[in-house]
């Protein structure tokens, strides 16, 4: 038996421990697919067979409003928020508050946010709250989805925003730090069965996932309590 999951990009890192540590304790293989929370939306709402979802409340909250998910079986598990990387040394940069943060969006060259993930329609939102819209918007790249820690790795961004349990999934970068806590907005990721799911064993993976064993290793791949 193999269990779908549509996830998102946020545990690109995390799945694979995930996937090998489920599979140990249950022999069942899982076939993941990932993406931005909008784009697994529409693949729900467009049909496509998955057992499992994985996303921010926003797209738990869509789902439900079309009655995809059988809502008994939905559990948050997982909390991080947006960060910023960069390729060179961190002591280059200061975020640390919103000041300094806004100062350092301000002076670099370029920056890449993607434009449906969380946390790209988070940052678009509050550049435009801070009044920094014109400023920031014609230097920055801005790809539908994916990780924005590679565009930061191969130059084609200074600096990258994206929720830190994915800069992290990109090596050879600098994470700078987690956004000022005055201007985070922190994402809640639940785990979902869909309603078309007839697969008995789909618990298994969301007991999995609250599992005091899973919640301790989660923290290394940039989520938080």
């Amino acid at each position: 038996m193999t269990l779908n999951i549509l996830c998102s990009t946020a545990f690109h890192a995390a799945m694979p421990e995930l996937l090998e540590t489920f599979y140990q304790q249950s022999k069942i293989h899982c076939d993941v697919g990932f993406g931005t929370s909008v784009s697994i939306v529409e693949k729900c709402q467009n049909g496509v067979a998955t057992d499992l979802v994985i996303l921010t409340q926003p797209g738990i909250e869509s789902l439900m409003t079309h009655q995809l998910l059988q809502i008994d079986l939905i559990t948050p598990f997982a909390k991080t928020g947006a960060g910023v990387a960069a390729i060179s040394d961190a002591h280059s940069y200061d975020i640390s508050s919103k000041d300094h943060f806004i100062k350092t969006l301000l002076d670099c060259q370029s920056i890449g946010f993607t434009k449906h993930g969380a946390s790209g329609m988070f940052f678009a939102r509050l550049i435009k709250e801070l009044g920094l819209s014109e400023q920031i918007l014609p230097k920055a790249l801005t790809p539908d989805g994916g990780l924005v820690g590679e565009l930061v790795k191969n130059g084609q961004v200074e600096l990258g925003v994206q929720l830190v349990s994915e800069i992290l999934a990109v090596t050879g970068i600098t994470l700078l730090g987690f956004f000022p806590e005055e201007l985070q907005e922190w994402s809640i990721f639940s785990i979902a069965k869909t309603q078309q799911s007839i697969a008995k064993d789909a618990t298994l993976f969301i007991e999995l996932l609250k599992s005091p064993q899973i919640q301790s290793r989660l923290t290394s791949y940039g989520f938080v309590s």
